[in-house]
């Protein structure tokens, strides 16, 4: 998936890098990033959890938290736990749930989307990498109810941004899996295989 051209010059200020032009250019630098930190690739450890954020992912043996959605919606590609990713919309408060299982994925709602973005004027990562990228990245990925939700949040955050339907937001997570996490690409990595049928 191509990344609008705003959104891939704010993340190569970000990394310090050429702009990426495909979600798959950005992992492949989320993963370099995070090598170079910790001098190994990303592991489910590495989401961003939290007390009380905003996404969590909940299954039969994991209920977690997280400020960014994409981590709980890559959760289940890592672990093969199959169970409901349910995200809290910015502007309208309402809940969207992607229920991620052995059968595929369903949304709750139709018209959801996911955004992509990044701080417009993002701080380098070269102090602390991997919690700069947080800072800058984590907050401007959420769902929302429908496009006209996501175009009312834009016009008040300062970030580049890009929304796409509901279900590339699940393949897009689906391709996290496999690019930055090294996880198998059918989404197993262990226990009970979790099918994605929009990918």
């Amino acid at each position: 998936m191509s990344l609008p051209a705003d959104v891939g010059e704010a993340f190569g200020r970000l990394y310090g890098t050429d702009p990426p032009a495909t979600v798959g250019e950005w992992t492949e630098t989320m993963r370099a990033v995070v090598e170079a930190e910790r001098g190994r690739a990303p592991t489910v450890d590495d989401l961003c959890a939290t007390a009380d954020g905003d996404h969590a992912f909940v299954g039969e043996e994991t209920e977690q938290a997280y400020i960014c959605v994409l981590d709980p919606l890559v959760y289940p590609f890592l672990t093969g736990e199959a169970g409901t990713v349910r995200s809290t919309t910015p502007v309208r408060g309402t809940e969207v749930a992607f229920e991620i299982g052995e059968d595929g994925v369903a949304v709750s709602h139709d018209d959801a989307v996911v955004s992509i973005g990044v701080s417009t004027d993002p701080d380098r990562v070269d102090d602390a990498p991997v919690e700069t990228v947080y800072r800058e990245v984590c907050g401007y990925i959420q769902t929302f109810e429908d496009r006209a939700e996501y175009e009312r949040w834009t016009e008040g955050v300062d970030a580049a941004t890009t929304a796409v339907p509901a279900a590339v937001g699940v393949a897009v997570a689906r391709a996290l899996a496999g690019t930055l996490f090294d996880a198998d690409p059918d989404g197993r990595t262990g226990a009970a295989a979790v099918e994605c049928d929009c990918c």
